[in-house]
C-alpha cells in the first residue's frame, strides 16, 4: 500500500491487518516500486496524488516489474480523466476517498479472487499443453510399434 499520508497508511495497516491481510507500506511511489521489486504483492493500493512520482506513474512502473499485480487506485481528487488514465494503465479499480473501509475490503476481495482465477487459468493452460505433449509422444510411440 502506497500513500503519502501517514494517517491513511496507519489506518489501512490496522484495518487490513485485522482482516488477515499481509500489508507492506510505502510512503512514496518510488519506495513502492522498490518494495514491489523485492516483495511482490498480488494487490496494490496506490494513492493517486503524491509528491515525486504520482500514482499513475507508480502504477506504470509497478506493472513493468509485476504485470500480474492488481492495483486499486485511491484518490481524494477524482476526475474522469484520472479514472480513465488509471484504468488505461492497468488499474483494477478506482476508489474515491473518503471511502468506507468495508467497500475497500470488498474491492480487495474481488481483486484477489480475480488474481486467483487468473493463476488457476494459467496453470490449467500449462497442464493442457503438457498433456497434449504427452499424448503426442504416446501417439507417436504407438504408431511406431
Amino acid at each position: 500500500m502506497v500513500d503519502d499520508e501517514l494517517f491513511v497508511r496507519e489506518l489501512l495497516l490496522e484495518f487490513l491487518s485485522s482482516e488477515g491481510y499481509e500489508v507492506s507500506l510505502a510512503d512514496s511511489g518510488e519506495k513502492a516500486v522498490i518494495l514491489m521489486q523485492s516483495k511482490p504483492a498480488d494487490v496494490v493500493l496506490v494513492d493517486l496524488k503524491m509528491p515525486g512520482i504520482d500514482g499513475i506513474e507508480t502504477l506504470r512502473q509497478i506493472k513493468k516489474t509485476a504485470p500480474d499485480a492488481l492495483a486499486i487506485v485511491m484518490t481524494g481528487y477524482p476526475t474522469i480523466d484520472s479514472s480513465i488514465e488509471a484504468l488505461r494503465c492497468g488499474a483494477y479499480d478506482y476508489v474515491v476517498k473518503p471511502f468506507k473501509l468495508n467497500d475497500l475490503k470488498s474491492s480487495i476481495e474481488r481483486a484477489l479472487e480475480e488474481h486467483k482465477l487468473k493463476d488457476q487459468t494459467t496453470r490449467l493452460k500449462e497442464r493442457i499443453v503438457h498433456l497434449e505433449t504427452e499424448l503426442e509422444k504416446f501417439s507417436t510411440s504407438r504408431s511406431k510399434a
